[in-house]
């Protein structure tokens, strides 16, 4: 038995030998004379991430700075204080504070100042523009307005729009300058919000 199985690795051996031969003969370009890859092959290097430039929207509307703290509207013929009560104060308002606060303004030379309609507070409101210039300049909010209003502003403002509501009195319309929501609010209340302080041009 032992016999035999030596035979048979013999016999193994030479068919093996033998086969080896006639593929070194038969293909000699395809088994030897080609490199084998000794390093392996440097790690995948993603290629640097490169933000898109940010393109800045033109603001639709056109407002023209007279160089004494008013902007002129050409497009509704209003014209609007450069600085609201925010900035003016460094304060929120209530919708008694605001009253007052228009009827003593004389900011360019004028003495006819009000509180806008909440459709005039909306015709400022610019979707287009995207400002962080909000009094405490969080920049999770920036307001939909126009960058040549001045640096510190509520992020609402009082409408002379009021009325009552079933919960309610005393309360006025008010323009979210975040998403341009339209909230009732009452009177007495006053966090983060202001007036914007709007005439008519004659």
């Amino acid at each position: 038995m032992p016999e035999f199985i030596f035979s048979l690795r013999s016999h193994c051996l030479k068919w093996n030998l033998a086969l080896g031969l006639v593929l070194i003969f038969v293909f000699p370009n395809t088994l030897w004379s080609q490199e084998m890859p000794c390093r392996p092959k440097p790690p995948y290097e993603a290629p640097t991430h490169k933000t898109p430039p940010t393109e800045i929207q033109e603001s639709k509307l056109h407002l023209k700075d007279n160089g004494d703290g008013t902007l002129t509207d050409r497009d509704s013929n209003l014209m609007w204080t450069q600085k609201d009560s925010y900035a003016y104060l460094n304060k929120c308002l209530t919708y008694t504070e605001s009253l007052k606060y228009v009827e003593n303004l004389t900011t360019g030379g004028h003495v006819d100042w009000r509180i806008p309609t909440i459709k005039e507070l909306a015709s400022i409101y610019d979707e287009t523009q995207e400002n962080v210039m909000a009094w405490d300049h969080d920049p999770e909010y920036p307001l939909a307005l126009d960058s040549k209003f001045a640096d510190g502003a509520a992020y609402w403002y009082w409408s002379s729009n009021n009325g009552t509501t079933p919960l309610t009195k005393h309360c006025a319309k008010t323009l979210y300058f975040v998403n341009g929501m339209i909230e009732m609010r009452r009177f007495e209340l006053c966090n983060n919000g202001g007036v914007r302080a709007v005439r008519g041009i004659p």
